[in-house]
């Protein structure tokens, strides 16, 4: 039988009223980390000490007896965080009108959706004053605008000075809403620290690889004739990924990928509408038009948009010093997101045209992102309604 730690050597401290973030892969250790810190797991070996009333919304549904009422295992609930039954009843309509579940208050809980659930779930634990509140990926469930709700909510409470342990794989709003992040890797802290700079070494460590270097570049196409550059300049700080082997060997090898905003930002958030740039950094040989391309993918992995320096007909630069046959390409393809709101992949590729829209792939990097694009649409005018906007002019006039 083999020994397995699911969390291991584990040494952190959170201050009161501080926001941090605890992310990481599937398997990191994350939700075993949080049943500890509630009390719901012992561990092997180790002590925590908790100050204050803690909240936590863990697996969904825990807590509720599903042949209850919502209205009963509110009462239920509150009464394991330890308030009397008057203090729930004078709560209640807050909470009932947080939940916005309407009659299904006073139905079984088994009858509920995922999202009811949550809605419910969340309501409780938030309105009833936690000194520390601990959510491991609740938000993940319900539509839209509640979570709009919850999250504006939850800063709320962070600005009151209440404790919040957050785990979630969408790094838009981690970075949103906390300020350090601590990253685990196989039961282990990884990093931990400023939470862009932790969401950069989780991005960099998807795939076994770290944060990327190169070169700044304001055109469309531009070489790098002296390798050292892409470890030295700005553009792939704080990129999504990077090939760990950053040797120019081959044509069509992908070394990193990096995402801005028209600001030169580094980004992963977008309103719908907004331009995102994204810059990718391979190998070409210059007399054979090695192209770079990108895909653009759904939560369902389908591909909403193709493009890329072949299909904008860019020609590849001549640069004036020919001193080595393989040089770095930095393609920065400027893309405008109209695309429903949503969290989205990139899939970055390189290869030659041999016929049109075909042709030979040289090199491939693994899914990048997620990119998350967001709009408030029950506040502003969308662009578009669906799944994807195209170029339309309007014109108004009166017939005579």
């Amino acid at each position: 039988m083999q020994e397995v730690w699911a969390l291991k050597d584990i040494n952190f401290e959170i201050k009161r009223g501080e926001a941090v973030a605890i992310i990481g892969r599937n398997g990191g250790g994350k939700s075993t980390l949080l049943e500890i810190l509630t009390g719901t797991l012992t561990p092997t070996t180790c002590e925590v000490k908790v100050n204050g009333r803690v909240s936590a919304l863990l697996e969904l549904g825990s807590g509720f007896n599903p042949e209850y009422s919502g209205r009963d295992n509110v009462i239920l609930n509150g009464l394991l965080l330890g308030l009397s039954k008057e203090d729930i009843l004078s709560r209640f309509g807050e909470i009932e009108a947080f939940a916005e579940i309407g009659a299904a208050i006073d139905r079984p809980v088994k009858t509920y959706s995922s999202g009811m659930m949550m809605r419910l779930a969340f309501a409780v634990q938030v309105l009833c004053d936690p000194d520390i509140l601990i959510i491991d990926e609740a938000l993940s469930v319900g539509d839209f605008f509640f979570q709009q709700k919850c999250l504006s909510f939850i800063r709320g409470l962070c600005n009151k000075g209440v404790t919040l342990i957050f785990v979630s794989h969408d790094m838009g709003t981690v970075r949103d809403i906390c300020e350090r992040a601590i990253y685990l890797r196989a039961g282990e802290v990884c990093h931990e620290g400023q939470t862009s700079a932790v969401i950069s070494k989780y991005f960099g460590d998807a795939h076994g690889t770290k944060p990327a270097y190169a070169t700044v570049s304001h055109s469309l196409l531009a070489v790098v004739l002296q390798a050292p550059l892409i470890a030295n300049n700005q553009l792939f700080i704080d990129a999504l990924w990077r090939n760990s082997d950053q040797a120019i060997d081959k044509e069509g090898k992908l070394l990193a990928v990096a995402v801005h905003d028209e600001n030169g930002h580094p980004c992963i958030t977008f309103k719908v509408g907004e331009y995102a740039v994204i810059s990718i950094a391979y190998v070409s040989d210059l007399n054979s038009e090695c192209h770079a391309g990108l895909s653009i993918r759904n939560k369902f992995g389908e591909v909403v948009s193709t493009t890329g320096s072949y299909f904008r007909k860019t020609t590849l630069p001549q640069p004036s010093k020919l001193d080595a046959k393989l040089h770095v390409v930095i393609s920065e393809l400027r893309v405008q997101l109209m695309l429903e709101s949503g969290q989205y992949s990139l899939e970055v590729t390189s290869g030659a045209t041999t016929l049109p829209n075909r042709g030979l792939l040289l090199g491939a990097a693994p899914p990048i992102g997620p990119i998350d694009i967001q709009w408030d649409y029950e506040k502003n005018i969308a662009p578009f309604l669906g799944r994807f906007g195209l170029p339309v002019e309007c014109s108004c006039y009166l017939m005579t």
